[in-house]
């Protein structure tokens, strides 16, 4: 296994996607794997299933904090750098994003340049902005939120860092990612959320009409894309866009969610106003990853069926 007798560090390693690569690196036999976690949109019960893996360090930690992240990356092999403030805290906090997806990007990068660690950055395609044709890798990046500004300067500082100091690091853009462990109590997560509104008898409510596309990609294969790239050497100073074939519109999504999992199979959207910054057709070119030997692997119906289970089991249902 490629990751056996290595240490890895994940920043972010208690929140959604976080969790998840976590699991996979003791799986796939990591000797060591820190979690750097501030628990604001992480959660201890997404690691308590390997509180007696002990391979398993928890800090409980800021990105922000220059001293925290160089003292834990100085022995690393590998760094996955998934803390990143949210779309939604962008809006109502901006600073907190730029001080998380800017500041605390460049804590991460500049400690590596010590240690010698393989980094795999997380990254959005909100970087781009929305278009009528798939997005390459290379098309013009016109963020329309904070947050899509703040994670392409994120992006940046990796290839400079790359280009000028030899970092070994990659950008992963994730591209509407869902599945178990999703957050549903807040405003970000359309999938659990719709899935969590339907289960209690609650519909789905819609914003900015609802004729929004997007390629719903399921959590378990976002994490084979990272791992992927943490094992290219062919990767390093590379950027690279990461999702399904899927293309669901939000409505299609309430309807699905009504059509399966509603007990009240007459149940309506409640349709609310548009969203600043909203994306209408994010969708991008796969090709660049797919070449390296990529393929997401699960159907949206097959990934929804498992969250939904997930969300029920949360639930009591």
């Amino acid at each position: 296994m490629f990751f056996r007798n290595k240490a890895a560090v994940v920043t972010g390693g208690a929140g959604f996607i976080g969790s998840h690569l976590v699991d996979r690196l003791l799986e796939e036999g990591a000797e060591k794997v820190t979690v750097l976690d501030n628990f604001v949109g992480g959660s201890r019960k997404n690691l308590e299933h390997l509180e007696n893996d002990g391979r398993l360090k928890v800090v409980e930690g800021d990105i922000r904090n220059q001293e925290t992240v160089k003292e834990l990356i100085q022995n690393a092999d590998f760094v996955f750098n998934e803390a990143a403030s949210k779309l939604v805290v962008s809006l109502k906090d901006p600073r907190t994003d730029v001080m998380t997806n800017v500041v605390g990007t460049f804590n991460v990068l500049e400690a590596a340049r010590d240690s010698d660690a393989r980094i795999v950055h997380a990254s959005t395609g909100s970087v781009f902005g929305s278009s009528e044709q798939p997005m390459p890798e290379n098309h013009a990046k016109n963020p329309s939120t904070i947050y899509g500004i703040s994670k392409l300067a994120g992006e940046k500082y990796c290839m400079h860092f790359a280009k000028e100091f030899g970092l070994k690091v990659s950008v992963l853009r994730y591209f509407h990612v869902y599945g178990p462990r999703q957050d549903y109590s807040g405003e970000a997560g359309v999938v659990s959320i719709f899935l969590s509104r339907v289960l209690n008898k609650k519909p789905p409510v819609i914003f900015s009409g609802g004729n929004q596309i997007r390629c719903f990609t399921y959590v378990a294969d976002d994490v084979d894309a990272t791992l992927l790239l943490a094992k290219e050497k062919k990767a390093i100073g590379e950027d690279y866009n990461v999702a399904s074939k899927a293309r669901v519109s939000i409505n299609e999504l309430a309807g699905m969610a009504i059509d399966k999992y509603a007990e009240d199979k007459s149940m309506k959207p409640i349709y609310g106003k548009a969203r600043s910054g909203e994306n209408m057709k994010p969708i991008p070119d796969t090709a660049k990853i797919e070449a390296l030997g990529f393929k997401a692997k699960l159907s949206f119906e097959k990934g929804l069926e498992l969250t939904k289970k997930w969300v029920a089991e949360q639930e009591g249902k």
